[in-house]
């Protein structure tokens, strides 16, 4: 499985993947779709200016449908937790469960035009897979909320699963603990040399929502193929 940032006519565009104003999931996804064998492609493209966090990247569907082309009609989120929560009451954040943000995601998409068809309810908490339909347009919709906060989260766990290390929470801490093992403080990049190695159960356990998209995301493209 690809992940690129332009499109190209030789490659088979499967999704568009959407994120907020991270720099971290291109290159943690990319590692980790270059270990599934289908032949699909997701495209990723660079943000732009003005970026959009939380559940307001979901509106870049209204955008794709209309401006891109070929025609893409699947759709995959990355979106770290802090920023469902911000704009949240303190007292509410703590209620903030997987109904309460399946609720959340639906008021925004409906916001939006997007008529929700069908949830799949069999997922992974913090993990959301869509039918919903936008004009004429049938839309799958994948949506991967990370971590306690954020992807770095994730990125700690794979860490002490991999190579028996406790880092406190913080990215400076993930930054020094890449620098001496793979000489870059990129977390982004980091995480992708880690994830290159890293056991198949590790990755699972430390992202379990994104690994049991990509693993349905196989499974369309296989049945597509």
């Amino acid at each position: 499985m690809r992940v690129v940032r332009d499109w190209d006519e030789s490659a088979e565009l499967w999704s568009f993947v959407g994120t907020g104003d991270g720099t971290d999931e291109f290159p943690t996804l990319k590692a980790m779709a270059e270990r599934y064998d289908r032949t699909c492609t997701l495209l990723f493209p660079k943000a732009s200016r003005r970026k959009k966090t939380g559940l307001s990247v979901l509106d870049s569907i209204n955008t794709v449908i209309t401006k891109t082309s070929p025609k893409i009609n699947t759709f995959l989120f990355l979106i770290d937790r802090e920023h469902i929560v911000q704009g949240v009451k303190k007292r509410d954040v703590t209620r903030l469960n997987n109904n309460k943000i399946q609720g959340m995601i639906e008021k925004r998409l409906s916001n939006k035009h997007v008529r929700i068809l069908e949830t799949d309810d069999n997922t992974p908490d913090g993990t959301f897979i869509i039918k919903g339909k936008l004009g004429s347009r049938i839309l799958q919709i994948y949506i991967v909320i990370f971590g306690i906060k954020s992807i770095e989260d994730e990125i700690l766990t794979l860490i002490k699963l991999e190579k028996d290390i406790t880092i406190p929470p913080g990215k400076k801490n993930i930054r020094d603990f890449f620098e001496e093992r793979f000489h870059t403080r990129s977390i982004g990049r980091g995480a992708g040399k880690l994830i290159i190695e890293a056991d198949e159960s590790n990755i699972q356990k430390s992202f379990p929502g994104l690994t049991f998209i990509l693993n349905v995301i196989e499974n369309q493209c296989s049945k597509n193929n």
